[in-house]
């Protein structure tokens, strides 16, 4: 035997020692796989034999074993415990995953709380911000334990999870090494749920989409190299391929780190730094500078000239959507919302036609070609107004009528937060609400209508439907309408009949109600503008709900979306959407906030919280960059012109915040208008770039 042999057989040797170790018998306390199952059951490979039910689950091939693939609307194996798995303070859970998408607080596995509207299981992983957590609680006395990855958990990619806690730290590796610890003392408790893949109790959390290869309980705690050694042992049977790289990978565009907090300085979430692409990175990407020629409404003139209505209008050329400006240039929206006269503007301009004309030249010379919502009507006066959009709020000016409203932060809340929609008289409304339209209906710089904004939709929606008081006669029609939808459907107007399908077909079902009778009342009196939809923003219910995206398509020019939570737009959901709906998209809201503006709580807002003015600016690049890439993108709004004061009140505004790309005073924070600038300007040649290289 040659030595070469010698000394493989002997790394055989000691490899198998170690997978031996990795996995005694002893400690596995759950097994599940899923090859040579039934679809419906799955059995404990452990000593234990707590076997689980497979609900709507569907077996798939992989390279080498079987698959559970779930389907992001309620399919899950539910395991109970009928021998208990034994933990005392120790454990160790593995598990194969590839994620097609990650909702916030999307359970991966665990045995959940029983108040389910906690994110934290009683051992377990869930998702938050695009991240994997392992979590679990102590006993009595003693804090819950949360590790996370420490970037965004990959999608569309086998990946191995393990998470470790050996009564000292808890600790999560990913494809056998080690991400994340932390301390953590306390026994392991048990509240007696069942452990769930893919899911929570009941609908409160959205469920898992994507495929599960195996779960894995261990009674100990593993070293590093027994993971290491557990990952190699099984990962011979998954594709570790993966989607193709994201264009910042593919081409190498470079990236700072830019910390973020959630969205104030009281949130329990870590600081967590998100790769941040500026324009000075992108590989390959020389700024064209001044020589993209335009027009006054600010679209290019030196590309072939589409039909010239005299109004904004959309097309599609070369698979991208285009907005297409009244002379018929190419046209890329870029605004700034609220542009409202800041303090002291007559002592600093004058008076405020003076300013209305200063901030206007402003605004173009930073690359803005247009006015988001809530900006003064006294800039549709100036000499050379930039586009500007109307919001006409149909159901909430319907909702105060009839003294169906409460507060709500950001948006117009409604009595049981459900609008209503079936009220017999909403219809008749919006046709005598809707003729004031006709006085703008021939403005060639008005870019189209929303009506409303963020108008409220939970998930559960047809919940709060049926829970309306029908003593109410302005109510009862909103609980009839749901309650005989429920019943056609599933036979009892019970809402535990309901799936969370059900639910989120509802929400289809008011919404296209909704946007039916509006635009039918636009149209009526404007013939000519588009219309922009009702800045949806709910991640849940609205962003993932396929059958609203169906429903809202045939009355839609544009879908404004106030887009939060996300750092910069996200190319698989703008992907998703187009194949939805096929609709241009215009981000409407969106911002970051820093802590470095003195006097400002900064506790209100959905925008990101940052450090510094210039992880702001740093945010907008991430942010324009991301959504130039992306085809069906046709614009974006930041929001905003000034700062909250902290004297404001307000729900969203409480102690004030730096959601201003300029201070109080109309003083501009540079740091971000310099960078605003830059990638503005660069807008069209960014696009071409962009599309270049995708081909």
């Amino acid at each position: 035997m040659t030595k070469l042999h010698v000394d493989l057989a002997a790394l055989c040797l000691g490899l198998a020692s170690t997978l031996a170790a990795a996995a005694p018998s002893d400690a596995l306390v759950g097994g599940w796989r899923f090859d040579g199952g039934d679809g419906k059951t799955v059995r404990d490979q452990s000593p234990r034999n707590n076997s689980g039910v497979i609900e709507n689950g569907v077996l798939c091939k992989e390279k080498n074993t079987t698959v559970l693939e779930l389907d992001g609307w309620g399919s899950h194996v539910l395991i109970r415990e009928t021998k208990p798995f034994g933990f005392n303070n120790q454990l160790t859970a593995t598990l194969w995953v590839k994620a097609a998408e990650l909702r916030n607080n999307t359970p991966l596995f665990g045995q959940p709380h029983t108040n389910d509207s906690w994110t934290t299981p009683m051992f377990g992983m869930y998702a938050s911000d695009g991240r994997v957590i392992f979590g679990l609680w102590g006993d009595k006395g003693s804090s819950k334990a949360l590790v996370e990855t420490t970037r965004e958990f990959p999608l569309d990619t086998w990946t191995f999870l393990v998470g470790t806690y050996d009564g000292t730290t808890t600790r999560l590796f990913i494809n056998g090494v080690l991400n994340s610890e932390k301390p953590h003392t306390g026994r392991i408790f048990n509240n007696g749920q069942p452990l769930i893949l893919g899911k929570g109790l009941g609908d409160t959390k959205p469920p898992f989409k994507g495929r599960i290869g195996e779960l894995r309980l261990y009674a100990r705690s593993f070293t590093a190299e027994e993971v290491r050694a557990l990952f190699e042992q099984t990962k011979t049977a998954y594709d570790l391929s993966g989607p193709s790289m994201p264009a910042a990978a593919r081409f190498k565009d470079g990236t700072v780190l830019v910390e973020t907090h959630g969205n104030s300085p009281e949130s329990s979430k870590p600081w967590r730094a998100n790769p941040t692409r500026l324009l000075e990175l992108l590989d390959g990407y020389q700024p064209a500078g001044a020589t993209v020629k335009t027009d006054s409404y600010g679209g290019r003139t030196d590309r072939p000239r589409e039909q010239a209505t005299g109004f904004f209008h959309t097309t599609k050329i070369d698979g991208r959507h285009w907005l297409i400006d009244p002379a018929g240039h190419r046209y890329f929206n870029l605004a700034i919302n609220t542009v409202r006269e800041p303090k002291n503007s007559a002592a600093n301009y004058g008076s405020s036609e003076q300013w209305a004309e200063a901030v206007t030249g402003q605004l173009r010379n930073t690359g803005f070609n247009g006015l988001g919502n809530g900006s003064s009507t006294k800039l549709q006066a100036v000499k050379s107004p930039l586009a500007w959009v109307l919001r006409k709020d149909f159901m909430f000016a319907f909702a105060r009528e009839k003294k169906l409203t409460q507060p709500a932060s950001g948006t117009q809340g409604f009595t049981g937060l459900c609008m209503p929609i079936f009220h017999p008289d909403f219809e008749a409304f919006c046709d005598r609400f809707g003729q004031d339209l006709a006085k703008t209906a021939n403005d060639p710089n008005l870019l189209g209508i929303m009506t409303d904004n963020e108008i409220q939709c939970s998930p559960h929606l047809l919940d709060r439907y049926l829970a309306l008081d029908v003593s109410n006669p302005d109510l009862k029609p909103n609980h009839d309408a749901a309650a005989a939808w429920l019943k056609a459907r599933r036979g009892s107007a019970n809402p535990e009949a309901a799936t969370l399908r059900d639910r989120y077909e509802f929400i289809a079902y008011t919404f296209e109600r909704y946007y039916r009778i509006v635009t039918k009342a636009i149209r009526k009196y404007d013939t000519h503008h588009l219309y922009l939809g009702s800045r949806l923003n709910y991640h849940e219910g609205e962003f993932d709900n396929p059958w609203l995206w169906k429903a809202m398509a045939p009355y839609h020019d544009v879908v404004s979306i106030n887009y939060y939570g996300y750092w910069g737009p996200q190319a698989k959901q703008l992907a998703e959407w187009e194949a939805w709906a096929g609709k241009p998209i215009i981000f409407t809201e969106w911002y970051a906030k820093a802590m470095d503006v003195p006097g400002l709580a900064n506790t209100h807002g959905a925008g990101w919280l940052v450090h510094t003015q210039e992880d702001r600016a740093r945010y907008y690049q991430q942010f324009a960059l991301n959504a130039f890439e992306l085809k069906n993108v046709v614009g974006f709004h930041f929001f905003k012109y000034l700062d909250d004061p902290k004297e404001s009140v307000a729900l969203d505004a409480a102690g004030g915040a730096n959601k201003g790309m300029f201070d109080l005073e109309g003083r501009p924070h540079l740091p971000l208008l310099d960078r605003a600038r830059a990638v503005n300007r660069e807008a069209y040649s960014l696009i071409e770039f962009f599309d270049a290289r995708s081909r």
